[in-house]
């Protein structure tokens, strides 16, 4: 056994070059390497220094492969103990089938692939890691204590700090930890956790996720040391991982507050994180007095959407859209609303995350293409041109609700495509698959048309929009809110317009709330508007309405 805390790999190879490459990949994996060019001289090092693991090639003159693995099994005691891989260019089921009968650990096909040889390196060597001094699992109060205290802090009406730590990719990390090994990762965050925590306790909320209550002048602290890379030195390899965090000050004296039981507070938290770091490494999260009613919303969106949604408790809206130079009334876009929640109206901001983490996100939408078929039958009898637009969720894009839309067009309502404009993100965009594109490129043959919503505030390249030909961009309300007062904005808005008018898409300006604003997009070249200033959203009745008035 060697006594190094570094993994000790046996490469039997009796080309050099081929011997040399391995070698420099173990190496830069962290192992140390022993070489030796056939089975006896494998042999003769395996007597002076036992390794953890034999990689070695099966044709080699002298030993070949196969007589080593039998030659080691045969001497018996550690040696025959010893994790083997075979490296061949025989393709053969013969060969494999010999290999496998002598209990060969791992039976690998040349042209090496390095990745896969690392992988099943890493898997045998970890399996073999004798003689490490494994830790026994800490002892670490569970979510009950933890609920307690805050229990009693909410009868007693005073302040907390409550901070929940996940480790981001958990599971992709404790695959690579045998199960005696895993209790490594638990002291090792307790270690980080525990100076946060002060004169208090770490609590395990769940696998992967820690909680502690902390001073709040604390939360700096935890989000400059939460921010770091961590390391877990597991049998002399460092494995690297992130954590993300959520901080929440609790006022519990606030009334948004008193709405919740310590219970489902912690629990919305918990989940808050856990849906705003997916994909999302390395977050830090901090909420405070005016996050309260948000949480409390979408925790009611969670467990209530799916009942509303069957009810129809749901409502549409439609804001118009304008044209600047004539003022006419062009079309509108489609809001989905929550009008009478039990705890008020919920704006799609609560409610839209809450069906995406609930997987209602295609519910929703269905319901939405329905409802938007409907009002744009009217609407186009009134005025045959019209535009009516509406979101899909990213989620979406690729759950078959293109395709849903398609079936629906196809059902005796071909001729309502070219009134319709279905809306992505731009963030949404990176979602994009070969089958998603061919869905949407289906809508398009039917005349349907693409708009990519909030254009600007995301990070989906030229290329995207190049691939969708997409034909509306939106320009996103924050660029046209201060637009008559900073000239950057007023700048952004018309390199977007020219960037529209370059790819032949239309551009309309959302959040228009002013004349000056307006007037301002007009003159930068910007034909079509929404906002306040011209209409706020109303049902559709109200719609019709003034669609009807001459």
């Amino acid at each position: 056994m060697p006594m190094s805390d570094v993994y000790t790999i046996l490469c039997v190879e009796d080309d050099a070059n081929l011997r040399q490459l391995i070698s420099e990949e173990l190496l830069s994996a962290g192992y140390r390497v022993l070489e030796a060019v056939d089975g006896h001289a494998a042999l003769a090092l395996m007597a002076q220094q036992l390794p953890d693991l034999v990689l070695s090639d099966v044709s080699m003159p002298g030993m070949d492969g196969f007589e080593l693995v039998e030659t080691m099994a045969a001497q018996g005691g550690e040696l025959a103990q010893l994790p083997f891989i075979l490296l061949t260019a025989l393709a053969d089921s013969h060969s494999q089938v010999r290999g496998r009968l002598l209990e060969v650990d791992d039976y690998l096909v040349k042209p090496v692939d390095f990745d896969l040889l690392l992988a099943a390196i890493a898997a045998k060597v970890k399996r073999r890691r004798r003689g490490d001094s494994l830790p026994p699992p800490p002892a670490v109060p569970g979510r009950a204590l933890l609920l307690a205290q805050v229990a009693a802090a909410r009868t007693a009406q005073a302040s907390q700090t409550l901070l929940l730590v996940k480790v981001d990719t958990y599971l992709a990390l404790t695959m690579r930890l045998a199960p005696a090994e895993q209790p490594l990762l638990q002291h090792t965050m307790l270690a980080c956790l525990a100076p946060l925590a002060g004169s208090g306790q770490v609590f395990t909320w769940s696998d992967g996720c820690w909680a502690l209550l902390l001073a709040e002048e604390a939360a700096a602290q935890a989000a400059a040391v939460l921010a770091q890379r961590m390391t877990l030195e597991v049998g002399g390899v460092s494995i690297a991982y992130t954590c993300s965090a959520l901080c929440i000050h609790l006022d519990w004296q606030a009334p948004a507050l008193r709405h919740f039981e310590a219970a489902t507070l912690v629990e919305s938290c918990a989940l808050h994180l856990n849906f705003e770091s997916a994909g999302n490494p390395r977050r830090f999260i901090e909420l405070g007095r005016g996050d309260y009613q948000a949480l409390q919303a979408a925790r009611h969106a969670e467990r209530y959407l799916g009942q509303a949604l069957k009810s129809g408790e749901l409502t549409l809206l439609f804001q118009p859209r304008v044209d600047l130079l004539s003022g006419r009334i062009v079309g509108a876009e489609a809001l989905v609303r929550w009008p009478h929640a039990d705890i008020g109206a919920l704006s799609p901001g609560a409610f839209v995350p809450a069906a995406e983490r609930s997987g209602l996100a295609t519910d929703l939408d269905h319901w939405v293409i329905a409802q938007t078929l409907e009002a744009v039958t009217e609407l186009v009898s009134l005025r045959p041109g019209f535009i009516l637009s509406f979101n899909i969720s990213a989620q979406s894009l690729g759950r078959g609700v293109p395709a849903f839309l398609n079936a629906q067009l196809q059902a005796g309502r071909l001729g309502l495509a070219a009134n319709l404009e279905i809306e992505v993100t731009e963030t949404s965009m990176t979602y994009l698959t070969a089958a998603i594109e061919a869905d949407i490129a289906a809508l398009r043959a039917l005349g349907l048309k693409l708009a990519v919503d909030d254009f600007g505030m995301g990070y989906a390249s030229l290329d995207y929009l190049k691939r969708l030909h997409a034909e509306v961009i939106k320009i996103d309300r924050s660029f046209v809110m201060d637009i008559s007062r900073r000239s950057i904005d007023a700048r952004i808005i018309e390199g977007l317009i020219s960037l529209g008018r370059a790819m032949g898409c239309v551009v309309v300006a959302e959040g228009v709330e002013s004349a000056a604003q307006a007037a301002l997009l007009a003159e930068l070249g910007c034909r079509f508007a929404q906002g306040y200033h011209f209409y706020r959203p109303m049902p559709l009745a109200e719609l019709l309405s003034l669609l009807g008035t001459p």
